[in-house]
């Protein structure tokens, strides 16, 4: 949300301030291992660039949780504090402890005010900061975990967003840290978040305002270009949110256990288009963005992506034959390989189905899981094979799901225009240990059976797990064949 412009009369040496910049009011502070890395989130970037030096004193003076913070050698004048201090707040999510009041004192030269002394109003203690430091840092370590160092940065900030959006649900009351933390808050809240959590990972952003609009974004540099993301707007809302604004109620809106990527990556000429799904207008940006992925095709798109062993895969619903799809996408030239085909059908009343899928798909131990209407399905990339993984016991559909730490939750409605609550569905249990080279049959021990069972996989008589291929690759050479079954007979003969 952009700040409303503000117009103070200096009176005094003494300045009593309020910001009416709908800065977050929730607390916490910035432990070692979560401050923002310098120059990776910018804001106002042309005017913040003049006040580099005042910039740091007040990062560094917030992040310690300074009750006096002096910028009296910084040469700051009183008219450009207000924005600065916006600057900095928005520039290092993990500052949403610092409050929307604040006080500074001035010093004059000549006639002309400067900022003397800032004091900061925070909304906790140094103690409640801390403690409120440790859930914020492992929300963002599970929401990292989902990334690695093999990834692109498209990959990297694909994968954030769809995890961010699945974990967050619109609230016209929130902040950054409940937004991290519990899964709830605005706009600047889910921008703040997806900015903080980008650069972890070493991806510059710029925030975006727009006072039209009273809603906050921001632009994500991906291979040193910027493009638009508004993850507020690929979260699913299928009510509007006035609805609860006018009746003073704070129920989540429409949460459905799915992402979108309209808003993903987008070019300056597109996001401002009368014709865009979803119009931007009435901000300034320092970074131009190209039309590079306009027209690319997981703008369509409504499932999250999720990356096992350097592939992304989705779901994807064909309208030709009205079936639901696992697909693989290849970022590179923007296609889709079908994987799995499935006939997933909504119910719409009596004999009737919504032209539509409701699949979303997520990632845990390189297993794909993913729902139909009724129940919750896998796949697993490396043997190719799928199961139904659980039932849906509810007398409606499924409309979507997501797992936080290993629980599966569903989200049921009689139809897709209903707002919805999560509920659980099962927990994946914790990955069995790595079986010894060559025990392809777990019975503890590499013999002669665990040469036959690698034979009769060549020969596609019987399956193996994900586990079991990893043992069968006796000769590692990345493939199950034959030869590690000889490579397993030699190895037992030299030990008899």
């Amino acid at each position: 949300m952009k700040p409303k412009k503000l117009f103070f009369k200096l009176t005094a040496v003494f300045i009593s301030a309020t910001m009416a910049f709908g800065l977050m009011t929730a607390a916490a502070g910035a432990s070692a291992a979560t401050v923002t890395p310098s120059g990776y989130i910018t804001a106002y970037e042309e005017y913040v660039s003049q006040h580099m030096d005042a910039l740091e004193t007040l990062t560094n003076g917030l992040r310690n949780h300074e009750s006096t913070i002096s910028l009296r050698t910084n040469g700051v004048k009183s008219e450009d504090f207000h924005m600065l201090y916006h600057a900095v707040v928005h520039m290092n999510p993990e500052l949403f402890y610092v409050g929307e009041n604040f006080q500074y004192s001035l010093y004059y030269n000549g006639s002309t005010p400067y900022v003397a002394n800032v004091y900061p109003y925070y909304t906790f203690t140094a103690g409640e900061v801390a403690q409120m430091m440790t859930a914020f840092d492992e929300k963002s370590e599970y929401f990292l975990s989902k990334v690695n160092e093999n990834m692109s940065d498209f990959e990297k900030a694909l994968i954030l967003h769809d995890e961010l959006i699945l974990h967050s649900n619109y609230l016209l009351e929130g902040d950054t840290y409940t937004l991290m933390v519990d899964g709830t808050g605005k706009c600047e809240d889910y921008s703040r978040a997806y900015a903080f959590l980008l650069a972890q990972v070493g991806i510059k952003s710029e925030m975006i305002f727009s006072e039209v609009m009273c809603h906050q974004w921001l632009k994500v540099c991906i291979d040193g270009t910027y493009y638009h993301v508004d993850p507020t707007w690929d979260d699913p809302i299928v009510v509007d949110p006035n609805q609860y604004a006018q009746s003073g109620e704070t129920r989540p809106n429409g949460y459905q256990g799915r992402a979108y990527h309209t808003n993903f990556l987008v070019s300056d000429s597109l996001i401002q288009s009368e014709n865009f799904e979803m119009q931007h207008v009435g901000f300034d940006t320092y970074h131009e963005s190209p039309s590079t992925y306009d027209n690319a095709q997981f703008r369509n798109i409504r499932s999250a992506f999720g990356y096992v062993d350097g592939d992304l895969y989705t779901m994807r619903y064909n309208s030709n034959d009205y079936t639901t799809q696992l697909v693989c996408y290849d970022p590179d030239d923007d296609t889709f390989q079908t994987v799995q085909f499935y006939d997933f059908y909504w119910s719409a009343g009596q004999q009737g189905f919504w032209v539509n899928s409701f699949s979303n798909l997520q990632v845990c131990d390189d297993i794909l899981y993913f729902n139909g209407h009724d129940g919750v399905y896998t796949y697993d990339p490396a043997t190719g094979q799928s199961l139904k993984y659980a039932d849906d016991p509810a007398q409606n559909d499924i409309y979507g799901m997501y797992i936080n730490n290993r629980t599966i939750y569903v989200y049921t409605a009689p139809d897709p225009n209903s707002l919805q609550d999560a509920w659980v569905i099962g927990t994946i249990e914790e990955p069995l240990p790595p079986l010894e080279l060559g025990d392809v049959d777990q019975n503890g021990r590499v013999d002669i059976c665990d040469c036959t069972m690698i034979q009769r996989y060549a020969a596609t008589i019987e399956s193996i797990d994900a586990r079991q291929l990893v043992a069968a690759d006796y000769d590692g050479d990345g493939s199950v064949t034959i030869s590690d079954a000889t490579a397993i007979q030699k190895a037992i003969a030299m030990i008899v």
